[in-house]
């Protein structure tokens, strides 16, 4: 079976493309179609990247150069956001011989058979993807009111989408996007998940949590073990502490390691990872994050089951 997943990056991001990469091929039997959206990747890197090919044979790879400008021209930045986050809006119109598509941030690895997630049934929606159920208590309810959006929609993560590219084309998804970046430009903060999720406004396939497992989520649910796809966010990641650094802080950080070392990226990536204090700092903050976290989970918990029981 070929499965066409999406990729999008800039240099800066490129060691990461690898990693993401070398887990996701680690884990599945498939053939995987890469696509990588270009926003700028040295061909020093996209030669790395290449690399990947002596280590494994089920896939090939296809780097697409995006024009930022040319589409996206008026859409709103932020912090370390680029306008390269725009770019999986472009996936359907990109490649319309593909019906199917997969696409996956690059702050992500892949512990199980992508296979599964290309294989659930969008049962006649758009896209398929995982609500972001960790952040319900308040920053969704805050997206939605300045987005507008209607009570029963569930925010979603797009850092993970699963998508039916022919009835995206079909129906011209693209120019509606358009629309309401238009519309609400000024107000949007997350860019283009905000896009997205007006677009879908109650109007999505809700896929199982394994495909994107949020950091936040392993302060919030304890006893998932089936996870397929750890998506890797929040303010410090894995990439930033040392790999032999012994912390319960980070769930992710042995996994991200492990898949860093089949790259070329690894020494590079390692480099970085050697100043102690830097460090020190770091895992403070997360120990903060890590608080807050419970915090949050607990009045979301709280809030959850209020509404049960008042339904």
């Amino acid at each position: 079976m070929n499965i066409p997943i999406f990729l999008s990056s800039d240099n800066n991001y490129a060691p990461l493309v690898a990693t993401t990469m070398t887990s996701l091929l680690s884990n599945t039997k498939s053939f995987i179609e890469f696509y990588i959206l270009d926003g700028g990747i040295t061909s020093d890197n996209v030669e790395k990247i290449l690399s990947l090919k002596n280590n494994f044979n089920n896939f090939s790879i296809e780097f697409i150069n995006i024009d930022y400008e040319k589409y996206f021209k008026d859409f709103k930045t932020s912090g370390h956001w680029s306008k390269a986050v725009y770019a999986r809006l472009l996936i359907p119109d990109l490649k319309p011989n593909i019906n199917k598509a997969i696409f996956m941030d690059v702050d992500i690895i892949v512990t199980g058979d992508i296979a599964n997630l290309y294989n659930e049934s969008l049962d006649n929606y758009i896209i398929g993807a995982v609500w972001q159920e960790t952040e319900d208590g308040y920053w969704n309810q805050h997206r939605k009111e300045y987005l507008n959006s209607s009570s029963a929609h569930k925010y979603f993560n797009a850092g993970v989408l699963l998508i039916d590219c022919a009835q995206w084309r079909n129906n011209n998804l693209f120019e509606k996007l358009l629309d309401i970046q238009f519309e609400y430009g000024e107000k949007i903060k997350c860019m283009e998940q905000d896009l997205l999720n007006k677009c879908f406004d109650n109007n999505y396939k809700i896929l199982p949590r394994k495909y994107n497992y949020l950091t936040s989520n392993f302060t919030y649910f304890k006893n998932d073990t089936d996870i397929i796809i750890r998506h890797m966010v929040g303010r410090i990641r894995p990439w930033q502490i040392n790999e032999n650094t012994k912390t319960n802080l980070m769930p992710n950080l042995k996994e991200f390691w492990h898949y860093a070392k089949m790259t070329l990226f690894y020494e590079e990536l390692d480099a970085k990872t050697h100043d102690k204090q830097r460090e020190t700092d770091l895992l403070r903050n997360m120990q903060i994050d890590l608080m807050t976290w419970k915090l949050y989970a607990h009045h979301t918990r709280v809030k959850l089951e209020r509404e049960k029981s008042n339904a």
